[in-house]
């Protein structure tokens, strides 16, 4: 009888990675945007009609994900064709707490009103807020440290705002969005909380 040899492989491979599949049922959009107007009239909509949310993060191996700048735009209605929708852009952001917009603010606002429902014909256009005051409550990326870079990060951000143009509107908007966004890194700059 011949004797049996054994072999035995070493493999010093990697481990496979998976990527894990994306929940997109947890993305999650509540909003309210509240126009008042020179004369005194007003209108309101739900901006959740159609959602569109861009971010700069800073991966850090020792710390999770810092948002460092987003864009969100709201619209109130779902055609695309039509004119009802207000754009958020921010940066220089560093956590929870009190930024400004328009002159001398770190973020921009930008809104249109041609399609909204119940505004006065006199205030059907394109507006930008030179002044106002945002105020992010939360704005996370998840709790996991490295580098996510391409891959999509749950981004959640929930505040309120408090704005108004030359031309006399004032606009009040409530949000809390939970959005992925592909992971883009940045490099961290900056800090625009207001005192």
């Amino acid at each position: 009888m011949r004797p049996l040899t054994l072999v035995v492989f070493i493999c010093a491979c990697s481990p496979v990675m998976k990527e894990t599949a994306t929940d997109w049922s947890r993305q999650y959009c509540e909003s309210k945007v509240e126009m008042t107007f020179p004369d005194g009239s007003w209108a309101e909509y739900d901006g959740c009609k159609d959602l569109t949310m861009d971010a700069t993060y800073e991966f850090d191996p020792d710390d999770p994900p810092e948002v460092l700048d987003y864009k969100i735009q709201f619209s109130g209605v779902e055609d695309p064709d039509m004119e009802c929708w207000m754009v958020l852009t921010s940066n220089d952001v560093c956590g929870s707490g009190y930024y400004g917009i328009g002159d001398g603010g770190s973020a921009s606002l930008r809104f249109s009103t041609f399609d909204c429902p119940y505004v006065p014909d006199a205030f059907e256009q394109d507006f930008d807020a030179n002044s106002g005051t945002i105020l992010l409550e939360n704005v996370s990326a998840g709790t996991q440290t490295g580098d996510f870079t391409n891959q999509p990060l749950l981004t959640e951000i929930q505040g309120s705002l408090d704005a108004s143009t030359t031309e006399g509107v004032e606009l009040v908007v409530t949000w809390n969005t939970g959005v992925f966004i592909k992971g883009e890194d940045g490099e961290e700059s900056d800090c625009a909380l207001l005192e």
